[in-house]
């Protein structure tokens, strides 16, 4: 699907690459520091950023979970959805002089309910069909996003549903987030909010583990959205500092190496800690700060590492990422107990990978590209009369990259 970019800086003009410029005519390796400020169209590697996050997941479940921590994918999903979804949000704003609910919450169930709708039905026929035994509860969970609350205490699950857990927690905070922008006006009123709700999740997670050291051993602080709330409104925060004179300045210093070194340290000091109370209260908040800090490093300097972000086979891979996601735990759950044995370990790993890919890409080109038209129109033209045509950019590619 063709896609536009931010590739110039407006006046036709060269910028300097170590700014995060880019040349005229160029593709966009990362927003320069005059397009940081929430507009329409294509943001450089956050495609790649995806892959690495779905890559995470894909090879904790297939290869490894001690070596590859699917936690850490997933909470660079959260920032990266936190930072996208807010920026859309700012950009309707500045485009249409309001947030309309309605249409966001249209968009967000068109973005995400035909592929889980289909995984759903898919998964329980199949089951049913394999003469599986499982509980209702759990593709209602997935639908009606309480998976989370579902599989946070020591629930044994019966069924592949439990990624959706993470897309509970998402949407929960999504309720949230588009009257938060409407009753604070203003981004830099909504920067003070997020930092009220990451305090409070650290709050929440520091008393209950002191109060029910018992849930240590558990996935309570995991799973429940008052314990991770504060893993997208980092994102948020991003979204916001953009929108600000001294917030850009902020964030350019931190897209530095030195930063990005250090933020490198504190995720791997948080996987290296294997301290349950740290792990379950303090380490959220270390690791959503140090990945903004890393977000930073790869949306606002050009480097090589944005060149291998924004390679189209990598950037094509972070297109499929949701239905990657979504199918991953089919493949894992219903087709991988049959095929253990048959072929050596490495074999079938590569068939797992290859069968998720077919699954993300049958998904992708029969449900998620047609939604997309459909969201675009759904999404219109909401500029006042008196805006000019060149006051939104590229605006229907950026709508049908709202991936969570």
């Amino acid at each position: 699907m063709k896609r536009s970019g931010d590739t110039s800086s407006g006046d036709g003009s060269s910028r300097d690459a170590s700014s995060g410029g880019t040349s005229s005519g160029a593709h966009a390796l990362c927003l320069p520091p005059e397009r940081m400020a929430a507009r329409e169209g294509h943001i450089p590697s956050l495609d790649g950023l995806r892959t690495i996050s779905v890559g995470i997941v894909l090879m904790s479940h297939f290869i490894s979970a001690r070596l590859f921590p699917g936690g850490l994918g997933v909470y660079i999903f959260f920032v990266i959805s936190g930072f996208l979804i807010t920026r859309l949000l700012i950009s309707e704003r500045k485009r249409a002089g309001s947030v309309s609910l309605p249409r966001f919450y249209m968009r967000r169930g068109l973005r995400l309910y035909p592929v889980a709708i289909a995984y759903t039905a898919i998964a329980v026929v199949t089951m049913l069909a394999m003469g599986r035994r499982f509980n209702p509860l759990e593709p209602i969970s997935a639908l009606f996003y309480f998976a989370n609350y579902l599989y946070a205490d020591g629930y044994h699950k019966t069924a592949p549903f439990i990624t959706f857990w993470s897309l509970s927690v998402e949407e929960h905070f999504y309720f949230l987030l588009p009257a938060a922008l409407i009753f604070t006006r203003k981004p830099q009123r909504l920067l003070p909010l997020m930092g009220v709700v990451m305090a409070a999740c650290l709050a929440i997670r520091l008393a209950t583990a002191a109060l029910h050291p018992e849930l240590l051993d558990t996935h309570h602080f995991y799973y429940r959205s008052e314990c991770r709330l504060d893993s997208l409104a980092f994102g948020v925060a991003l979204a916001c500092l953009c929108e600000l004179d001294w917030g850009r300045k902020v964030l350019l210093a931190l897209a530095k190496p030195l930063p990005f070194a250090l933020a490198l340290l504190i995720v791997l000091a948080c996987l290296v800690i294997r301290d349950p109370f740290f792990r379950e209260t303090v380490r959220y908040t270390l690791l959503g700060g140090a990945i903004a800090v890393v977000m930073c490093f790869v949306l606002f300097r050009q480097s090589a590492l944005s060149r291998v972000l924004n390679a189209a086979p990598v950037a094509f891979v972070g297109k499929l990422s949701y239905s990657l996601y979504i199918w991953d735990p089919f493949v894992d759950d219903l087709i991988r107990p049959h095929l253990q044995g048959l072929a050596p370990q490495p074999v079938l790993v590569v068939v797992l990978f290859v069968l998720t890919f077919l699954f993300a890409l049958a998904s992708y080109y029969g449900l998620e590209i047609p939604v997309m038209r459909l969201r675009r129109r759904l999404h219109g033209d909401r500029r006042p009369a008196s805006a000019s045509p060149s006051a939104s950019e590229n605006a229907s590619p950026a709508v049908a990259q709202t991936a969570a």
